[in-house]
């Protein structure tokens, strides 16, 4: 079996084509590769577990879970509610049904959070699961290797952990105050000056004048 028989195709959707092209015109070519693999490795979990679920959602809210981080995409909001809200608005003002497009945006406002995103839909708990398996290299032991391989042959990951490490780099400094208590403040901890880390136990147990 060739190696691109072990891929999994696009849906064939005038969305998910118009999705795909707002990926490439947006985004660096690092990122591409990224969403690309994540749906690959997201759409291989799904089969190999038999998990029903909506591909068009799965395949656009993957390709652009990281829209937030291009240029495109700037505001105050962290980079995945800045992705979410406009993928959104733009699915819903080309048809996409409401609940559809929701999905859509709980995949990509949620893909880097798995303990939230785990217990949301089907397509929300197994794209974050996709998307982990190449920010982090670690495989499931499910996955079968002659599909990684396909994966990382037809979208090669190198480059990418310090392509991605910068657009991050870039996302703190640009939005320091919105990254608080977040996945994203040990890099505000590290690249942002003066940026104290968040105590919450502190900030609760002061309130305790609060009467």
């Amino acid at each position: 079996m060739s190696s691109g028989a072990l891929l999994t195709a696009a849906p064939s959707t005038a969305l998910a084509a118009a999705a795909h092209e707002w990926l490439v015109a947006s985004s660096d070519p690092h990122l591409v590769g990224h969403c690309e693999r994540s749906f690959q490795f997201a759409a291989a979990i799904a089969r190999d577990e038999d998990v029903e679920l909506d591909a068009e959602v799965l395949y656009i809210a993957t390709m652009l879970h990281d829209l937030g981080l291009s240029p495109t995409c700037v505001g105050p909001a962290r980079f995945e509610a800045r992705g979410a809200n406009d993928v959104r608005r733009w699915l819903l003002s080309h048809g996409m049904e409401q609940v559809r497009a929701e999905a859509v945006w709980d995949v990509i406002a949620l893909h880097a959070t798995g303990e939230l995103a785990r217990h949301k839909s089907a397509e929300t708990a197994i794209a974050n699961r996709g998307i982990s398996v190449d920010v982090r290299g670690v495989v499931p032991a499910n996955l079968p290797p002659e599909v990684v391989r396909a994966v990382l042959d037809a979208h090669p990951r190198a480059g990418f952990p310090a392509a991605m490490a910068e657009l991050l780099v870039r996302e703190v400094r640009a939005v320091p105050d919105v990254v608080r208590m977040s996945w994203l403040e040990s890099i505000a901890v590290r690249h942002v000056p003066g940026y104290e880390p968040s105590d919450f136990e502190h900030v609760l147990r002061s309130s305790d004048g609060f009467v």
